[in-house]
């Protein structure tokens, strides 16, 4: 039986995105390989050529392969082979992440521009392009069958919209939600870089100081990684040297520990970072938001978005992204902590049960399903 189109469930009017990152792309690329007019708006000038996320979870591949651009992730992507865990500049734990016999739990790491590019390459196979320096300036009101829009000065007509458009986003204030919650109260920084004799690929090395700052290098590439330190300067951060062959980009940036009470109501909705915003620690955020596509693409198809008598996806989306809020709070707060005895034990007997192979699995296995 063929997928459902709009049409069969509401309206023929297209159903407007708002954003062209990865959580817009996924609901754009969901609802088009359905058969559903789509519209994907981006204010920006072109596509970005920042890595911002890396991560890719095995849940977040799961929707990649729904949509046909698996593959081609798997194919760009560096695959995590072991963790270590360094308390100063010796290594305290070591875990591998290769050990399950399911080739599909793995981590994979791709820089966020080139997973964008994927997106709008298989979005482009639906014959759907996004239209880039291209501005939602008003939403004006819902009716029973559409909403009505204001785009670069002009009105048009549309069944949803889906606001995917960030942690400033113009859908989100239409809705007159806030993103609750406070930040960090200090810097952070990123570095990405590319350092061919640093280590072997597929190795994401968590540096613990004594202090209680920690530094992150996660492979994004053969040669390339991403440094990110819960303090200024991620380069100067690192306790081990590192040689440095050509910086792809640097700065500082703050945390916020957000989440708004709402995604949305009637036609008018938002998903990923519009809806919450959190630690990097974990990897969760992107992925986050490429679920939050897929259920919200999968209600509207299903037709439980029509006439707005769903609120499920709002329920649904706000306790998952609750639960990674937590996740990754519980993370960062675990991995920064001052050096103690008590810090010292744990990394041990975690080193000494990541060498049982069993365990190994079972705790690679929480770590890239949660």
């Amino acid at each position: 039986m063929a997928s459902p189109s709009l049409s069969d469930v509401t309206t023929d009017r297209p159903v407007l995105i708002v954003g062209a990152g990865p959580t817009g792309l996924t609901a754009a690329l969901e609802l088009a390989r359905r058969d559903v007019p789509v519209h994907i708006i981006e204010r920006r000038e072109g596509p970005s050529p920042l890595s911002r996320a890396v991560g890719i979870m095995p849940w977040g591949m799961d929707i990649l392969d729904k949509s046909g651009a698996g593959d081609l992730i798997r194919a760009k992507s560096q695959p995590v082979q072991r963790v270590e865990v360094w308390n100063g500049t010796k290594v305290a734990t070591n875990i591998k992440l290769d050990v399950d016999p399911d080739p599909n739990q793995r981590l994979l790491c791709l820089p966020q521009n080139e997973t964008e590019a994927i997106l709008a390459q298989k979005l482009a196979e639906h014959g759907v392009t996004v239209q880039y320096e291209t501005t939602l300036e008003a939403l004006f009101e819902q009716s029973a069958d559409c909403v009505i829009a204001q785009i670069n000065g002009e009105t048009s007509h549309h069944a949803f919209v889906l606001g995917a458009d960030g942690v400033r986003s113009s859908v989100r204030a239409y809705l007159g939600e806030t993103l609750e919650g406070y930040d960090l109260p200090t810097q952070w920084s990123i570095a990405d870089i590319d350092a061919h004799d640093w280590t072997e690929p597929g190795v994401f090395r968590v540096y613990l100081k004594d202090d209680g700052n920690a530094a992150f290098v996660i492979p994004i590439g053969p040669t390339r990684y991403r440094i990110v330190a819960s303090e200024p300067g991620a380069l100067a951060s690192m306790p081990v040297p590192i040689k440095v062959d050509h910086i792809h980009r640097e700065g500082d940036f703050t945390i916020g520990i957000r989440q708004a009470e709402s995604y949305g109501r009637g036609r008018v909705w938002i998903a990923g970072d519009a809806a919450h915003v959190h630690s990097p620690v974990g990897g969760r955020g992107m992925n986050l938001g490429l679920q939050d596509a897929d259920e919200w693409a999968d209600r509207l198809i299903s037709g439980r978005l029509a006439k707005g008598v769903d609120e499920g996806y709002s329920a649904a989306r706000h306790e998952r992204g609750r639960e990674i809020v937590a996740f990754t709070e519980k993370s960062r707060q675990s991995v920064m902590t001052k050096a103690s005895l008590t810090k010292r034990l744990s990394l041990r007997m975690l080193g000494a049960l990541g060498g049982i192979l069993p365990i190994n699995r079972m705790i690679v296995r929480r770590m890239l399903r949660t």
